[in-house]
């Protein structure tokens, strides 16, 4: 899926500029794509009913949704696509509307085939979230491929969606709690050089001092971030020497890709060994623990995780799960195949973490 996905982006990139003002041509062209990669098929009215249009009673006529995706047989997500390079502030009322009508609605999309909002009904049943749990800019955003392996029609869980949407809320307003902590208001700064100027500590003081202190704290950082890496290049480089492994160009890219599944959220980085490719949770402060283990062999190519049986079955229902010293380990086809245990993953990282 990863594959698809980095083609969809390219695509996008492409094609954009020849569909602006053309919502149907965006609808074909950028947006039908990505619900085909997710494994909808959108010209199968037991799937999807186009220009759906619910009844809201007598004498109030509303606009019909552009699309009704079903799920189990019940009406679950609702889709609204505007035309390429139109904003679209203003635009999920209408989402809204059907949440509230549509007791079944579970997820809202809203689109313009570059620009994708995604919205639940967190705060109150079936009544739509006025802000999206996620967003996504086809050309300046990495993918957001939690949220696209969770909507894949496979695999879809409403409950596991509305979960990981209430995660992201929580984790997104944390970030601006902290933003704001670390911007250098004149409270921040007052601490910061409290015992640095002798000067009484005025307005115009504080003002002067401001722009030096953002300075230093994103020196610190960048500092931070520096001696980290560092210490992660000595240790795999000792690890390197003692062992005398040489790490496969297989195992490089399992690592690429598991690393770009898991995004900056969930740093990490590999330690090859001679019986494992293992690939650890990142953090300096307590000892490298792996949450993924890789095995090549002649015919068979080996992922292994620290889970129980039972729980790595509810990621992959499809696979034969095995067990071994307190690991799950299943077999994949390919490195490339990697894209359709990104909820294993993440549920691998999150339990070592």
């Amino acid at each position: 899926m990863i594959k698809e996905i980095d083609n969809y982006t390219k695509r996008v990139s492409d094609l954009c500029e020849f569909v602006k003002g053309n919502e149907e041509a965006t609808k074909q062209s950028l947006v039908i794509p990505l619900f085909t990669i997710l494994g909808y098929d959108m010209t199968d009215p037991r799937q999807c009913i186009p220009e759906y249009k619910a009844d809201f009673g007598k004498g109030r006529s509303t606009k019909p949704v552009d699309w009704a995706i079903f799920h189990n047989g019940a009406l679950g997500i609702m889709v609204e696509a505007k035309e390429a390079g139109k904003p679209l502030d203003g635009y999920s009322e209408q989402l809204a509307d059907y949440f509230a009508k549509e007791v079944s609605v579970k997820i809202g999309i809203l689109t313009n085939g570059v620009h994708w909002k995604f919205f639940v009904d967190n705060n109150h049943p079936n009544i739509m979230d006025r802000e999206p749990f996620a967003e996504w800019d086809v050309l300046k955003d990495p993918p957001p491929i939690e949220v696209i392996t969770l909507l894949q029609k496979k695999s879809l869980n409403f409950e596991l969606v509305k979960s990981y949407a209430n995660r992201k809320i929580f984790q997104n307003l944390l970030i601006g709690e902290i933003s704001r902590l670390l911007e250098p208001s004149s409270e921040f700064t007052k601490l910061a050089v409290a015992n640095i100027e002798t000067r009484n500590l005025t307005p115009s003081v504080l003002e002067h001092w401001k722009p030096i202190v953002t300075g230093a704290i994103r020196e610190w950082a960048a500092k931070k971030v520096i001696n980290t890496t560092l210490e992660s290049v000595d240790i795999t480089a000792e690890s390197s020497e003692k062992s005398k492994i040489v790490t496969t160009k297989e195992e490089l890219e399992f690592f690429e890709v598991v690393s770009k599944i898991l995004g900056n959220e969930r740093p990490c980085e590999y330690e090859d060994s001679q019986q494992y490719f293992k690939i650890n949770v990142s953090n300096s402060n307590v000892k490298r623990s792996s949450f993924v283990r890789l095995q090549i062999t002649s015919r068979n190519i080996w992922v292994s995780v620290p889970l129980s049986v039972d729980e790595t079955r509810k990621f992959v229902p499809e696979k034969d799960v095995l067990t071994n010293n307190g690991w799950s380990r299943l077999s994949i086809e390919s490195i490339n195949n990697i894209g359709d245990l990104v909820l294993l993953l993440v549920a691998a990282y999150d339990s070592v973490k």
